[in-house]
């Protein structure tokens, strides 16, 4: 414990120093959804504490060393021997068996590769091209999801605010109607009809306020850190609106990263096409070493050097079983491209047209029908205070203000996820973080 406590200290100091109040929330071990960092910052923070990329880093260390040992030449082969040990008498007899006839041999082979090296290289930089962007498609996914959560937080919110103004003047006016009631200005049906309203208001709210759990609890399990709520109706509405108040970006669906990623791997893939095709050129290994023998009664030269070459013959294996896996994946990968491409335009055009109906009608609600309906349950609630209007009309009002108002928030919450799913089909998204870029050479 004490020596971790050093460790911990540092930790936190360097989070602190280059934590921003804008850019990063502040705190390390909670995301305050009210400080929700920009999107790049936001996949960052996934990154850095979701444990599901822990096996995306494995996949990137693993494709890195592909990609670095790709570049890498033959390990050259030792060789040394020991040769012409006797069996039996000496020829001519009376020779030292160890000391007169063996030879000593020290040999060095290497394999040189003939037109392979490069498609090798290539194939290995195209796919940690094509794992990196699959990570980066994975994260961009990933801090779509939390941000989804938090507009689900957001609208629960909104929803709980609302529900709570309702609910307090629901308890105010049943007070109100047992005073009345106990000067005899009330009938028992008034105090009984506010009452069950009252009731099934704080119903409603304490439903919301276990939805808001579940949001939070979704949020933290997609993040990896807890979720702090918005903490007041204004900064949840601000969140919500930010987004709606953004022009759709342009659907450049080409640079997804998922589609570039399928791109990189049918390029590794025609790489090991032709890695696979250049298999019948045969490598040769030249060998080059030293001989140093002892049988010099015999006339053998005593020291002595060697130059060899071997060639394979690849008269049965030549790569035709690699090279046809190797086109069938190059045509899979580019067909699942094409495919997911023209989906995305499709799911990008019928996404739009449904985000602009449901704007028509959010815009409506709020500017008219919204205040129009607040307008009339404040007037009937000053009346039935003064004893100008009947307790049913005016909980009919506030009954049919309530509901308007949980519209809204769905409205706004339904929004949200239409402008993500439109912003997930087309290239907008947070950058890959330093980590996951790829190899320049």
């Amino acid at each position: 414990m004490r020596r971790s406590l050093p460790a911990l200290f540092a930790l936190g100091t360097l989070l602190g120093l280059t934590a921003s109040a804008e850019q990063r929330p502040t705190s390390s071990a909670t995301l305050l959804l009210a400080a929700l960092p920009d999107e790049d910052g936001l996949a960052e923070l996934l990154w850095e504490h979701s444990a599901d990329f822990a096996d995306d880093r494995a996949r990137i260390a693993a494709s890195r060393a592909d990609h670095q040992r790709a570049h890498l030449l033959p390990n050259p082969e030792l060789d040394v021997s020991m040769n012409t040990l006797p069996l039996g008498d000496t020829n001519p007899p009376g020779l030292r068996r160890l000391g007169d006839v063996p030879n000593y041999v020290v040999g060095l082979s290497e394999l040189v590769e003939l037109g392979k090296r490069g498609p090798r290289q290539d194939a290995a930089k195209a796919a940690l091209a094509a794992t990196t962007l699959e990570v980066h498609a994975a994260l961009r996914a990933r801090t779509y999801d939390v941000l989804e959560r938090a507009a689900d937080v957001a609208s629960t919110e909104v929803r709980i605010a609302e529900l709570t103004k309702l609910s307090e003047d629901a308890r105010k006016l049943t007070d109100l109607q047992r005073a009345r009631q106990q000067h005899g200005d009330a009938a028992g049906l008034d105090v009984d009809r506010s009452t069950l309203e009252a009731q099934s208001l704080e119903t409603s709210l304490g439903e919301e306020q276990a939805k808001l759990t579940d949001a939070l609890l979704a949020c933290a399990q997609l993040a990896g850190v807890p979720c702090e709520p918005f903490g007041s109706h204004e900064r949840a509405m601000s969140f919500l609106q930010a987004r709606l108040d953004q022009a759709p970006a342009p659907a450049a669906i080409e640079a997804r990263p998922d589609l570039r990623a399928l791109g990189a791997q049918e390029e590794s893939a025609r790489s090991s096409l032709t890695l696979a095709r250049r298999r019948w050129i045969p490598d040769p290994t030249v060998r080059a070493g030293y001989t140093r023998d002892q049988f010099v009664i015999a006339g053998n030269q005593k020291n002595s050097l060697f130059v060899g070459l071997s060639i394979p013959l690849p008269l049965f294996d030549h790569g035709q079983a690699d090279a046809h896996a190797a086109s069938v994946s190059a045509r899979s990968a580019r067909a699942a491209r094409e495919q997911l491409a023209a989906q995305a335009e499709r799911e990008t055009d019928a996404l739009t047209r449904q985000l602009r109906a449901v704007q028509e009608r959010r815009q409506k609600l709020h500017t008219q029908t919204l205040p129009l309906a607040e307008g009339v349950v404040q007037r009937l609630d000053a009346a039935v205070k003064a004893g100008g209007a009947a307790l049913q009309d005016l909980l009919l009002a506030r009954r049919t203000y309530g509901e308007l108002v949980l519209h809204a928030a769905d409205l706004d919450q339904t929004a949200y996820h239409l402008a993500i799913a439109i912003a997930r089909a087309s290239a907008a998204g947070p950058r890959a973080p330093d980590t996951l870029a790829a190899p320049r050479s």
